[in-house]
């Protein structure tokens, strides 16, 4: 309230100081002369500034928020946020002051057509999930978008329920069969012909299903092309973009295994590499660096375990130098602890110090030194501690 406040005040400053400087014949702009101390901190001065640089004049007010700012820097502003919209997400453009969310037939007045279709191509529904075969370089995406198959909702929810029958009747254990049937009458029983599929239906669908057929898998392998064609259609039933999204990935969290249609290789779509039955993608990259005898591929590998941890979510590699523990992935939005890889809440972890314990910390990392600019909270509550009990 204060800010918008300042700048509608500023707007009516200006105005009548405009009426009046033509009501008497003064210059619009007034002539450059240096400023003293006393203008220099003069209110009214800075009402005028850019909230960006708080150098220049402002000469754009935005719509919603009167926020103020000069037009190269909110034009730099926007197209820095268009060039790191590249993730899976759809990227709001936001004020720089208030984050109050800007309309795109607003900002898009201050930038070139060029950065329009950049973002429009960056921010489109939908965006699936690829990785490049290690093999042939071509992009595999393991689920389409609900508009992309051209397949209705009622003859795909027909095809999941008769591939959960198949799964049941191809399943050789007894306890299998029994648990692939409880999931399929839960299917068709969220899934009747006449009911509301209300929203959240869909997600409750994989949260319950995919595991099932998961555990499937594990128990018989031959299964592993028909269980994940399964779930692959239960996510290409969600409609909602945000939470298919999320719905891909717990999708590629129980099956990365994907085969190329190019050339046929097997791809982990968590790491991007070979697949790795019955290793971690961690494992296998330690396990590619004993056998491998290139040096650049060493190097390589080597900078990866040492510098760059997965994404909880989408499992891409993320590589930090320095700073607080809160951690924005750029591939799929997840915020999450960059200590215990936990999702992002101050009310487990702050921004300095992780809400996990010190000796689980030490286990996991083994890291006692704090990074550079990084305040060591360890060191700190100990010598605190320390001090207390003088």
């Amino acid at each position: 309230m204060p800010a918008i406040f300042l700048r509608t005040l500023s707007f009516i400053i200006g105005w009548v100081y405009r009426l009046i400087s033509s009501h008497h014949h003064y210059p619009l702009a007034p002539k450059k002369t240096t400023k003293t101390e006393d203008e220099m901190n003069n209110m009214y001065f800075w009402l005028q500034r850019c909230s960006i640089c708080l150098d220049q004049t402002y000469n754009l007010c935005l719509e919603s928020c009167r926020d103020q700012f000069c037009k190269d820097c909110f034009s730099r502003y926007i197209e820095e946020t268009v060039n790191q919209s590249w993730g899976l997400g759809v990227t709001r453009i936001k004020c720089p002051v208030c984050q109050e969310i800007i309309n795109q037939a607003e900002w898009s007045r201050y930038v070139s057509p060029e950065i329009v279709a950049k973002y429009n191509k960056y921010n489109q529904p939908y965006r699936p999930y690829s990785r490049y075969c290690i093999t042939c370089q071509h992009s595999i995406s393991p689920c389409q978008s609900p508009n992309a198959q051209g397949i209705s909702r009622e003859s795909r929810l027909a095809n999941i329920a008769n591939d959960l029958d198949l799964l049941s009747k191809s399943a050789k254990n007894t306890s299998l069969s029994i648990l692939i049937h409880e999931a399929t009458q839960h299917f068709l029983s969220t899934c009747q012909k006449g009911s509301t599929f209300r929203v959240g239906r869909t997600q409750e669908l994989c949260h319950q299903v995919i595991p099932i057929l998961h555990q499937v898998v594990l128990n018989q392998m031959d299964l592993y092309c028909l269980a994940s064609s399964i779930s692959k259609q239960l996510v290409a039933l969600e409609i909602i973009p945000e939470a298919w999204k999320h719905a891909q990935f717990r999708h590629i969290s129980y099956f990365p295994m994907e085969i190329c249609m190019n050339c046929g290789d097997t791809l982990c779509l968590q790491c991007g590499e070979t697949a790795h039955l019955g290793l971690g993608c961690l494992d296998y990259l330690k396990a590619k660096l004993k056998r491998s005898t290139d040096a650049e591929l060493i190097s390589t590998i080597q900078w990866k375990l040492n510098n760059t941890r997965p994404c909880p979510n989408c499992s891409v590699m993320i590589n930090r130098d320095e700073g607080c523990n809160k951690v924005d992935c750029l591939q799929c939005g997840y915020r999450f602890c960059w200590k215990c890889g936990s999702a992002w809440t101050q009310q487990k972890c702050g921004f300095y110090q992780c809400g996990e314990s010190t000796e689980d910390v030490l286990l996991r990392d083994n890291e006692s030194k704090a990074e550079l600019g990084v305040p060591d909270m360890h060191a700190i509550d100990a010598r605190r501690q320390s001090i207390q009990t003088l």
